[in-house]
């Protein structure tokens, strides 16, 4: 890499926008409570609460229900029953506090209304608590709705954690990652039209604590668009730089990947962070990204095999693929051609093998796009999107890994 190649890299306009968002001041770290399950509670109640000031009215508990759906399409509500519920009758409170088998018990955000009930549990650092018991404590707060809940009230539960490993005690929960917090909810609310000025910074500014680092990742990716198509024009610089850091080690050595990764390590991690199948962790591997659940897990959960084709319709056209074992352990998604056989590079390399749904998606879809002259698709759920010949999605197959019983101290 030369010097040009370098300034061109840093000065790029995306470039520099990474690294305003990252220096941007953030209410949250100011005041010291970035990753306090308390204001998360405290901001979900304000972000779903309808007459909030974020002034969006029924919109992101509309997101959250159309997410229950998505992620358990048993969970007793429908499409017809989100338009027929007065969502605006909801109220939400934190801390909801009820005496329970000669103690006490805090629902972390609980919505109530005549019709509906919803129940959040949200986890940041901590795990689900026991209480010295063989019980969790989300087996505790749904005996309890179940008991008080009224005729006619639906309830939905919810069990909000950074990694998508974890899962709730009580299987009535539906796990959410802050990810999928993020892409179905706060980044819709923040591009709406109707948001308030005050409300957008709200939002903005809790986008900028998801990016914090927990443990070995961060809580969300939420600049994944903006560090793709960085990686679209600077992929070859961006891999030198993974690969001499990798290799060399960044601390003193002098070549030109090394020094810029030393002046801009914050901005390179996200950036690495974001493009799970090109990377998914740091050069030192200090940070992995664990936001979404991979093929691999899939696999060793026993939920996809080896040879199993998932299929694609995207306007008008079919597209195909198939899972792949590599050596014994890592399980990839291949996307494969209009004959059904697997691309491969200049040298004869198999290609196109992906961790995850949706960049398989954009890749296979737009390689036949741009050959036939049509404009490029930016962005697809692809777990939605990709379905076995019985037209099961990934989706559900992602909602069946999430729902697995958990496992006990």
């Amino acid at each position: 890499m030369d010097y040009e190649q370098a300034e061109a890299l840093m000065s790029d306009v995306r470039f520099q926008e990474l690294r305003y968002r990252q220096d941007k001041p953030n209410v949250f770290s100011i005041v010291g409570q970035t990753h306090t399950e308390h204001w998360h509670s405290a901001f979900m109640q304000w972000l779903l609460e309808p007459d909030s000031s974020l002034g969006l009215g029924c919109f992101p508990l509309e997101r959250l229900l159309g997410l229950a759906m998505i992620r358990k399409p048993d969970c007793g509500l429908t499409i017809q029953d989100v338009f027929r519920i007065r969502l605006s009758d909801i109220h939400f409170e934190t801390e909801k506090t009820f005496p329970w088998k000669g103690g006490k018990r805090s629902i972390d955000v609980y919505g109530e209304s005549s019709e509906l009930i919803i129940v959040i549990e949200n986890k940041v650092r901590a795990r689900e608590n026991y209480n010295s018991s063989a019980t969790g404590q989300t087996q505790d707060y749904y005996e309890y709705v179940e008991k008080n809940k009224k005729p006619g009230q639906k309830v939905l539960y919810f069990f909000i954690t950074p990694k998508p490993g974890q899962r709730a005690f009580s299987q009535a929960y539906i796990h959410i990652t802050y990810q999928e917090m993020y892409d179905y909810l706060i980044a819709r609310c923040i591009s709406h039209p109707k948001v308030r000025e005050e409300g957008k910074y709200l939002l903005e500014q809790y986008a900028g604590n998801l990016r914090e680092i927990v443990g070995d990742s961060p809580m969300a990716l939420v600049n994944t668009d903006l560090c793709r198509s960085l990686y679209g024009d600077y992929e070859k610089e961006l891999k030198e730089i993974f690969d001499t850091v990798q290799s060399a080690g960044a601390a003193e050595n002098q070549e030109m990947p090394c020094v810029l990764y030393r002046q801009y390590q914050s901005v390179f991690d996200e950036i690495y962070l974001s493009l799970v199948d090109e990377f998914g962790t740091t050069p030192n591997a200090r940070f992995t990204n664990r936001q979404h659940v991979t093929f691999n897990d899939l696999y060793q959960a026993g939920l996809v095999e080896k040879g199993m084709k998932f299929y694609l319709q995207y306007d008008g056209e079919t597209y195909q693929a198939r899972i792949m074992v590599l050596g014994e352990q890592e399980c990839r998604l291949q996307v494969l051609d209009r004959e059904g056989k697997e691309f491969r590079d200049a040298d004869g390399a198999i290609t196109g093998m992906y961790k995850l749904s949706s960049p398989a998606a954009l890749d296979i879809i737009n390689i036949y796009r741009k050959q036939a002259g049509k404009k490029t698709v930016t962005s697809l759920d692809g777990p939605k999107y990709w379905k076995t010949k019985e037209g099961k999605t990934i989706a559900e197959f992602v909602s069946q890994y999430a729902q697995r019983p958990a496992l006990t101290d």
